[in-house]
């Protein structure tokens, strides 16, 4: 018989499960180059599909702004932005919105977005988008207003200040010192594989904070002490960027070693993994959060709901020393 497309579909599952098994772990800062394109002066693409990552269409991305400098300013899907290092402020829809090391911007999807960097030292910021999910859909677009250069006199007074950290009834940006560690206004806190999975957890785009996120968002910052591990459990995609530290991961038996620069993606495949730190420092770890992954959890909770990973006793594998 004449092979048909049907063919095909019967063996879309082995496809993606060879990607899994050949797929990259670790987006190794030191390894990426950096590149210029008209919206950065340095940018380099950690985690997408174009490098070699089974994503869920979900893209990486690391910044740098140098000092007297401002990005392009364009419009996209949404995006979720975290200020690593520098100071500055962003326009959003012609608003004034300042930022500082530690900050966490939300995007609205295809709000006119632009960052000035108004300190002595380069700003650098990682942020997380959909792109490739959104093309894939054939919603994706990027328009490009202006480009990336050298801050004009007067740019400080550009736009109207905002007068808090709202665009309409979506906030837009958190500080550092504005987070706390109660988890009570994030849904996801709640579900038992999330229990004990880490020494401190501390949220940040999440809807107790004020924020209305659907596509992507940075929604926690992860910490553990030196010889402590955190619990075992299995979902969807997960995205970490190594904001301190070293450690490694190990998802279903095999280690992968990171330090802080790093991105780390735990395939689609409702793998077991675990975070260890066998380090004399403490590391901590930034959550990009993709909504899809949370779309698939609801339309078939027995296959993809979060899960804790128990032992052969029977008792839940959480978070906790190294022995």
């Amino acid at each position: 018989m004449e092979e048909t497309f049907y063919d095909r579909w019967l063996r879309v599952e082995d496809k993606v499960r060879e990607a899994f098994t050949n797929s990259p772990v670790i987006a190794r800062d030191a390894e990426t180059p950096w590149v210029a394109t008209r919206q950065d002066a340095k940018v380099k693409l950690m985690i997408a599909r174009e490098r070699g990552f089974p994503t869920m269409g979900s893209i990486v991305l690391k910044a740098e702004i140098p000092s007297g400098w401002h990005t392009g300013a364009h419009a996209h899907g949404e995006e979720s932005m975290h200020i690593l290092s520098g100071e500055g402020f962003s326009l959003i829809e012609g608003r004034r919105y300042p930022w500082r090391a530690g900050s966490t911007l939300q995007i609205p999807y295809r709000a006119r977005h632009q960052h000035f960097n108004t300190g002595p030292e380069p700003v650098l910021y990682v942020s997380g988008m959909c792109l490739d999910l959104e093309e894939f859909v054939h919603l994706g677009a990027v328009h490009q207003f202006e480009y990336c250069g050298p801050n004009e006199p007067g740019f400080d007074q550009s736009g109207e200040a905002a007068e808090d950290e709202y665009l309409g009834d979506r906030r837009v940006v958190i500080h550092l010192d504005e987070v706390g560690t109660d988890g009570s206004g994030d849904p996801t806190f709640s579900l038992e594989a999330n229990q004990n999975q880490h020494y401190r957890n501390l949220f940040l785009v999440v809807p107790g904070n004020g924020f209305k996120a659907e596509s992507v968002a940075i929604t926690h910052i992860f910490e553990e002490p030196p010889g402590y591990h955190g619990g075992r459990h299995k979902h969807l995609e997960a995205v970490l960027y190594v904001l301190e530290g070293e450690g490694f991961t190990e998802i279903e038996g095999i280690k992968h070693r990171w330090q802080a620069g790093d991105v780390m993606h735990v395939p689609p495949a409702m793998f077991e993994h675990e975070h260890y730190n066998d380090t004399g420092k403490a590391y901590r770890l930034l959550r990009i959060q993709f909504g899809i992954r949370f779309w698939f959890t609801d339309i078939w909770p027995e296959g993809y709901t979060s899960r804790r990973v128990y032992d052969e006793q029977g008792n839940p594998l959480v978070a906790g020393t190294l022995r």
